[in-house]
């Protein structure tokens, strides 16, 4: 009977065991701006702190730079660039922006820009035309750098994730076909923003800059509205890159560090607030922030 008795124990303690072993579901949060897709990462641990719908592929629009940004620097790290290393405008970049309405850095035929200014004008403003031609400087063309872009994204195991170009511009947009836009899952998002930090910590130096002075004297002013001095700053922000198309709306992935723990958020469509589709982003960022990580 005593064997018995502990048998049915052991039993009953398995159990337990089992189900406290179990991955704990995330409740939904309720926040004031909507997203299609959320995740919140610890950087160095890879934990997700809060996701929704964080695995299903999306237009990213400009948060695609990000992939740009992590082989721009594998490229200047093994001497295929340096940052002195310039760049004249190739009849490709003028033509695929440069009548159009796209943020650009605006370059002119006939001069010359160094790969510093150019990724210093991608990542702050995100310049798409500065983005196509840092893409021609490591690969010749911006659809061999595409290419290089989903070979860097299979090395990663990024399942949800295909590029077509290296500003992150709408296929449509620049007169290709609509599903030639750039799509990755929040998730996704969220590992190439940690591998760019783990593997090259300086584009930090770039990402926390609120404004920069082009070679022309032309002061520019970050999109990241988070940043220290800017009308939405939070203290710990660092970066990371925002993005808006008609196809994606409005994204931002952020990175702080809070209480000495370095944060990687990923909003992607977040929904306008009446006409205003810049701050829902940064409001729904700070509540991520705030609820879990400062709480």
């Amino acid at each position: 009977m005593k064997k018995l008795l502990f048998i049915l124990l052991m039993v009953v303690l398995s159990f337990v065991v089992v189900i406290n072993n179990k991955e704990t579901k995330i409740e939904k949060a309720d926040f004031n701006s909507v997203a299609k897709a959320i995740i919140l990462v610890d950087a160095e641990t890879g934990k997700v702190i809060y996701e929704e719908n964080s695995a299903e592929a999306l237009p990213i629009a400009s948060l695609s730079k990000l992939m740009t940004q992590y082989l721009v620097l594998n490229a200047i790290k093994n001497g295929a660039l340096s940052w002195e290393s310039t760049y004249e405008p190739s009849d490709y970049v003028q033509q695929t922006v440069g009548r159009s309405a796209t943020v650009k850095l605006g370059m002119t035929p006939g001069n010359s820009y160094s790969v510093k200014e150019l990724f210093t004008a991608m990542t702050v403003i995100s310049a798409n035309d500065a983005a196509i031609a840092l893409a021609e400087m490591v690969s010749g063309t911006e659809e061999a750098f595409a290419d290089l872009m989903n070979k860097q994204a299979d090395s990663f195991a990024l399942k949800e994730t295909t590029f077509f170009n290296a500003s992150g511009l709408d296929g449509d947009y620049i007169g290709k076909g609509y599903e030639q836009t750039n799509r990755a899952s929040a998730r996704d998002v969220a590992v190439i923003a940690k591998q760019l930090i783990a593997n090259h910590p300086e584009v930090l130096d770039f990402t926390k800059l609120a404004s920069f002075k082009t070679d022309n004297g032309t002061t520019l002013w970050s999109t990241n509205l988070m940043l220290a001095g800017m009308p939405q700053a939070l203290f710990g922000i660092d970066g990371l890159k925002t993005g808006f198309t008609d196809q994606a709306g409005s994204c931002f992935a952020g990175t702080g560090v809070f209480d000495g723990r370095r944060i990687i958020s990923v909003v992607l469509d977040v929904e306008a607030d009446g006409k205003d589709a810049i701050n829902p982003k940064f409001n729904l960022t700070r509540e991520l922030i705030e609820q879990f990580v400062l709480d």
